[in-house]
């Protein structure tokens, strides 16, 4: 479950990353295209979640105890970031139609990611409880 949420975790930051470079050779090459959101806001947005998610990515990898937690409030967030992109700068009437869609993509991300974050979580937690104990009580994991 740990390396599905690194790969997971990977996946967005690497998306991210290749949206904000994206945005900024679009904005070199194409400065006259219209765009719903100004470049330099995507680009910035873009390369700030590529930095969150690469994080948590680092931290599920060496199994970080925050790690799980911060990955659960940076899905969550930037689920949010992108319902707000999308209340700030849809133009079309298309964008609401496929807002359903986007809502079930939502959900779904912050369900399997979220509760996979949340079953981390409390195995690391009953794991460090486990070698607490044995730290406090050496005879109880003792073979004498």
């Amino acid at each position: 479950m740990r390396l599905a949420l690194v790969v997971v975790s990977a996946l967005f930051a690497l998306a991210n990353a290749a949206r904000a470079l994206l945005a900024a050779q679009q904005a070199v090459q194409l400065p006259d295209l219209p765009a719903a959101a100004p470049a330099a806001y995507i680009v910035l947005m873009s390369a700030a979640w590529a930095v969150a998610f690469g994080i948590c990515a680092i931290g599920l990898a060496r199994s970080r105890r925050w790690a799980p937690r911060v990955t659960i409030v940076v899905i969550v967030s930037y689920q949010a970031n992108l319902w707000l992109n999308h209340f700030a700068f849809a133009r079309s009437s298309e964008a609401n139609a496929r807002a359903g869609f986007g809502i079930l993509l939502g959900a779904l991300s912050i369900l399997c990611i979220g509760g996979a974050a949340l079953w981390l979580d409390r195995r690391l937690a009953a794991r460090q409880a486990k070698t607490r104990r044995s730290d406090a009580h050496p005879s109880l994991t003792s073979d004498t």
